[in-house]
């Protein structure tokens, strides 16, 4: 399970995986809603990765373990 940063950066949301020295821009997140945020993030170049949903929007930056996600 790598550990991912997200950050804000103008307006944007980007993800910073550890394990491949790669920042990405987030395109799509699953749940991004002020009580559930999370689930299937989807970046920039056709990866995706899943995040346990969270029970709030987080304070940014934020290190969270993340899977492939295969969907």
């Amino acid at each position: 399970m790598p550990m991912v940063i997200f950050r804000l950066r103008d307006n944007s949301l980007y993800c910073y995986i550890a394990k491949q020295d790669l920042e990405a821009k987030v395109l799509e997140l699953e749940h991004n809603l002020p009580e559930c945020w999370g689930g299937r993030v989807s970046l920039e170049g056709g990866k995706a990765y899943y995040i346990a949903p969270q029970p709030a929007i987080p304070r940014f930056p934020v290190s969270l373990r993340a899977t492939r996600s295969e969907y």
